[in-house]
C-alpha cells in the first residue's frame, strides 16, 4: 500500500528484517568529494550514488566569501538536506498513521552569523535553523500537530541539529 508517496508495505518489510536481524542496525551514509583546483564552474564537487542511479553535486561560495557564485553554497545544500529530511520524516510517518496530506510545502533557513565566520566577533556560527511547514489535510490540527512533534524527533536531520552529535575529523 503506497500513501502519500511513501510504501508502507516495504517499510513494514524492513521492520521485520530488524527485528530478524536481516537488516543493518545501523547504516552509514558516505559521500566523498573533491576540490575543483583547476578553473571551471564550482570549488567542490561529490558524485551522488542512489539505487536508480547517480547524480553530481558542485557547490561553490559567492564572491563575498572567496567563490565565485557559480553554483549553490554549502548551506544551502545543509539547508535543502534538512528540509528533504524533515519533508520525508513528517510525509511518512502521516502515512503511518494513515493521514492523507493533499498539498506539502516546507521551507526553512539556518541563520549564519557572517561576523563569526570572518573572526570579527565571538560567537556562534550558527545562530538558528527554523522550519516552516504548510500542510493541507482532511486531518484535524490536532493531529498534524503530533505528527509535527514526532517528525521534530524523528528526522535524523533535525535530530543532529537539535542535539550535539559526536564530529571528528582526521587525515589518511
Amino acid at each position: 500500500m503506497v500513501k502519500n508517496r511513501i510504501n508502507l508495505k516495504a517499510l513494514e518489510e524492513t521492520r521485520e528484517k530488524l527485528l530478524r536481524g536481516e537488516f543493518p542496525e545501523k547504516k552509514e551514509f558516505r559521500v566523498e568529494g573533491q576540490w575543483l583546483v583547476v578553473n571551471g564552474p564550482g570549488q567542490f564537487k561529490a558524485t551522488l550514488e542512489y539505487p536508480q542511479g547517480q547524480v553530481e553535486l558542485v557547490t561553490d561560495q559567492p564572491p563575498p566569501s572567496g567563490g565565485e557564485g557559480t553554483a549553490p553554497n554549502p548551506v544551502q545544500y545543509c539547508v535543502f538536506a534538512m528540509l528533504a529530511c524533515y519533508a520525508t520524516t513528517f510525509m511518512t510517518i502521516a502515512a503511518q498513521k494513515g493521514v492523507e496530506i493533499r498539498r506539502f510545502a516546507v521551507r526553512g533557513a539556518s541563520v549564519v552569523n557572517m561576523k563569526a565566520v570572518f573572526e570579527v566577533e565571538e560567537g556562534p556560527i550558527v545562530e538558528k535553523v527554523w522550519v516552516e511547514l504548510d500542510v493541507e489535510a482532511d486531518a484535524p490540527p490536532e493531529v498534524l500537530e503530533e505528527i509535527r512533534a514526532l517528525a521534530d524527533q524523528k528526522c535524523p536531520a533535525a535530530f543532529t541539529v537539535q542535539n550535539p552529535v559526536p564530529f571528528e575529523s582526521r587525515f589518511v
